[in-house]
């Protein structure tokens, strides 16, 4: 692809601008049907160009040679991956006991808040402790539930 000159481009902008000739001159088809079924957005756009147009034609030159440089099509998506030296998580059962050892009675939200568990998966697991003979699971007069690991 040739490198587009600012000139041409203005000398276009001046005397065909109202009609899109710089827009097409610049590979912007689409604003250049706009441009010429509007008469320049209504000499709105063809005014602004007036200040725009140099940034526009370093925008299609820097495109373009890019593009020229590079003749594949590849598109670099930046993935990234977790850590290999990660330590492994901790079971469910462990980060509950780790909690009650700061703290022996504990509510299935201070549970989910204060671990990686979800809801589903702490609701189980307290289930699992107070089946072991773990935990002791009472109802308060309000109908909270806690867990009591003393």
């Amino acid at each position: 692809m040739d490198q587009k000159s600012k000139g041409v481009a203005y000398l276009l902008w001046f005397f065909l601008g109202i009609f899109g000739a710089h827009k097409f001159y610049l590979g912007q088809i689409g604003m250049g049907v706009v441009y010429l079924f509007t008469g320049g957005l209504f000499l709105i756009g063809w005014f602004i160009d007036l200040f725009t147009l140099s940034n526009q034609v370093d925008v299609y030159n820097a495109l373009h040679r890019q593009s020229a440089a590079t003749p594949s099509q590849n598109v670099i998506v930046n993935v990234s991956t977790p850590p290999t030296s990660q330590a492994p998580k901790a079971s469910a059962e462990k980060q509950i006991l780790d909690l009650a050892k700061q703290k022996p009675i504990l509510s299935l939200k201070e549970v989910v808040t204060e671990t990686s568990l979800g809801l589903e998966e702490a609701e189980m697991t307290l289930k699992k402790l107070v089946e072991k003979g773990i935990a002791k699971e009472s109802v308060a007069a309000d109908g909270k539930i806690s867990y009591d690991f003393s």
